[in-house]
C-alpha cells in the first residue's frame, strides 16, 4: 500500500471509529442510568483506538492492551452492581486506566511504566487528546483541492463547535439567548441544539483524539518524570538509630500481640479496658501505623547513602526485614481484632472494606520487600503496588460484598439472637442486599422482622425502561420486591431498637 493510501486508510478508521463511538455514547449513556451502558461505551471506545492502530499498520502494544482490556472489564461493573459507591469509584478507576491507556501508546515494555504517571493522567492525557482532535480535525481541509475552500473549512471545523457548545451553556443562563435560539428553532427545527448533540461532540473530542493518538503516534512518549532528590541522604548512624528504634517499639507490640493468645486480652491486667474497646479501638490505629511505618522505610531508602559498604548495608536491610516482619504480625493482629468485633458486634460495610484495605497493605509489604532485598526502590514497586490495589478494587466492585454482609448478620441472628435493624435498612439503601433481606427477614425476630418488612415493603425502585441501564442487582432487587406479596409499605414512626453497642471508629454506629 502506497504512504497516501496509508494515509486515508488510516484517517477513514479514526473517524469511523470516533464517530461510531461517540454516537453510541450519545444513545445509550446520556440521561441514562449506570448499566451495561457504560461497559458498552468504554468498549467500543477502546475497539476504535485498536481498530485504528492496526489500520495504521501499527502494533497495538501490551501496556495499551492490559489497560484498555482492564478499562472495559470494570466498566462492565455497574451492569453487575447497584451501589452508587462503587459506581463512582468505577467511573474514576476506568477514566485512570482509559488517561493512562492514551499516555502510554507506543511504549512496548509494561516495565517502563512508572506510579509517578498517576498523578499527570487528569492533564496529560486530556491535553493530549485535545490536542490530537484539533490536529486531525485541520488535517481533513487538505483533501479540498482549493486553497480558500481548505482554510473555510479548516475554520469552520473549529468554530462550528465552539459556537454550539457556547450557545447551549448560555442559553440557560440569559434570557435573550434563549429566545432567539427558541425562535431560530421555530424556523429550523431541524437544527435545534440539545444537550444530546453537545455530549455527542464532546464525545466525538474525547474518541477523535484518543483515535488519533493510536492511528499516528508511533513511539513513546513518555513524559520525563524528575527523580526523587537525596541530595539530604543519611548516613548509617542515622539509620540504624530510626530502625533500631522503631523495630523495638514494633516488636515489643508483636510480643504483647502474641501473649493475648495465652491469656484473655487486656481487661485482665488492670487496665480497665472492655474487651469492645481492646478490639474497636485497635485495628483503625494498626492499619495507619503500618502504613506510616512502610512510608518511613521508603524514605529511608530513598535517602540512603550510595557509598554504604557492604556489611552495614547488609545490617540495615536485615534491620528493614525485621520491621517488615513486624509490620505483617500487626496487620495480622489487625485483620484478627476486625473479626473478633465482627463476631461479636456484628458485619458492616466499613467493617470489610477495612479488612480489605489491610490485605492490599499487606501484599504491598510484601512488593516492598522484593525492593530492598535488591538494595534499591526501582518504578517497579510503584507499579505492583498500583496493580495490588487496582485489582483488590476490582474482585469488590464485582463482589456482591453487600448481600455476604446480611447473610452473615442473618447466622450471627440465628445463634445469638441480636439482629441491628437499623443498620440493616442502612444497607438496603445500596440495593445489592435487599433479595438476601427479602429471603431470609423471616428467621428474624418479630419486632426486628416488622421494622424491616415495612422498610422493604415501602422501597420502590424505578425500574430501568432501556435495556441498556439493565444492572444485574437492580433486577434482583426488582423481582424480590414485586414478587413477595406479604411486604406492605406500613409507615413506621420509630425504628425498633438497635442491639449492639456504639462503633465510632470505623462505619455504622451500631448500639446495644
Amino acid at each position: 500500500m502506497q504512504p497516501d493510501q496509508k494515509t486515508s486508510a488510516s484517517a477513514s478508521a479514526i473517524w469511523t471509529g470516533a464517530i461510531s463511538a461517540a454516537l453510541i455514547g450519545a444513545w445509550i449513556l446520556f440521561d441514562a442510568e449506570p448499566g451495561i451502558n457504560w461497559g458498552l461505551w468504554v468498549a467500543s471506545a477502546s475497539l476504535a483506538v485498536v481498530l485504528a492502530r492496526r489500520f495504521s499498520a501499527l502494533p497495538v502494544e501490551k501496556p495499551t492492551l492490559i489497560l484498555l482490556g482492564w478499562a472495559t472489564l470494570l466498566a462492565f461493573a455497574p451492569a453487575i452492581t447497584a451501589s452508587v459507591s462503587i459506581r463512582v469509584l468505577v467511573f474514576l478507576s476506568v477514566g485512570m486506566l482509559l488517561g493512562l491507556a492514551v499516555i502510554v501508546i507506543g511504549a512496548d515494555q509494561w516495565r517502563s511504566l512508572s506510579a509517578k504517571l498517576l498523578p499527570t493522567i487528569p492533564f496529560l492525557a486530556t491535553f493530549r487528546v485535545l490536542q490530537a482532535t484539533l490536529r486531525e480535525g485541520a488535517e481533513v481541509p487538505r483533501t479540498i483541492a482549493s486553497p480558500r475552500a481548505r482554510t473555510m473549512t479548516r475554520g469552520l471545523l473549529i468554530t462550528v463547535p465552539v459556537v454550539i457548545i457556547l450557545i447551549a451553556l448560555l442559553r440557560n443562563a440569559d434570557p435573550s439567548i434563549a429566545w432567539v435560539v427558541d425562535r431560530i428553532a421555530e424556523i429550523l427545527p431541524q437544527w435545534s441544539i440539545s444537550a444530546r448533540v453537545v455530549f455527542f461532540l464532546f464525545l466525538l473530542a474525547l474518541t477523535l483524539g484518543a483515535s488519533s493518538l493510536g492511528a499516528r503516534q508511533r513511539d513513546s512518549r513518555l513524559p520525563a518524570l524528575p527523580k526523587l532528590a537525596t541530595s539530604g541522604a543519611l548516613g548509617f548512624t542515622e539509620q540504624r538509630m530510626v530502625l533500631v528504634a522503631v523495630a523495638i517499639v514494633l516488636w515489643l507490640f508483636v510480643v504483647l500481640q502474641i501473649s493475648y493468645l495465652f491469656h484473655e486480652p487486656p481487661g485482665v491486667v488492670g487496665s480497665g479496658m472492655t474487651f469492645a474497646e481492646y478490639a474497636r479501638r485497635g485495628f483503625a490505629q494498626l492499619s495507619v501505623a503500618v502504613t506510616l511505618v512502610g512510608g518511613l522505610i521508603l524514605v529511608l531508602e530513598a535517602t540512603k547513602a550510595p557509598d554504604l559498604n557492604p556489611d552495614r548495608r547488609r545490617l540495615l536491610v536485615r534491620l528493614e526485614a525485621a520491621l517488615l516482619i513486624a509490620l505483617e504480625l500487626m496487620l495480622l493482629s489487625a485483620f484478627r481484632r476486625v473479626i473478633l468485633y465482627e463476631q461479636a458486634y456484628g458485619y458492616t460495610t466499613m467493617r470489610v472494606l477495612a479488612q480489605g484495605y489491610m490485605v492490599v497493605v499487606a501484599l504491598s509489604l510484601v512488593a516492598l520487600w522484593l525492593e530492598v532485598a535488591k538494595g534499591a526502590i526501582t518504578i517497579e514497586f510503584g507499579r505492583r503496588v498500583s496493580v495490588i490495589a487496582l485489582g483488590t478494587f476490582t474482585v469488590i466492585a464485582f463482589w456482591n460484598y453487600e448481600a455476604w454482609i446480611a447473610n452473615e448478620n442473618f447466622d450471627r441472628a440465628a445463634r445469638t439472637g441480636k439482629f441491628d435493624s437499623a443498620y440493616a435498612i442502612e444497607l438496603s439503601r445500596d440495593i445489592d442486599a435487599i433479595p438476601t433481606m427479602v429471603a431470609r427477614r423471616n428467621e428474624l425476630p418479630a419486632p426486628e422482622r416488622i421494622v424491616l418488612e415495612n422498610f422493604l415493603g415501602c422501597d420502590q425502585l424505578r425500574p430501568a425502561p432501556r435495556w441498556f441501564e439493565y444492572s444485574l442487582r437492580r433486577r434482583a432487587a426488582e423481582l424480590a420486591l414485586k414478587g413477595d406479596s406479604a411486604l406492605h409499605c406500613v409507615p413506621v414512626l420509630r425504628v425498633a431498637p438497635a442491639v449492639t453497642p456504639p462503633d465510632t471508629s470505623l462505619g455504622h454506629a451500631t448500639r446495644p
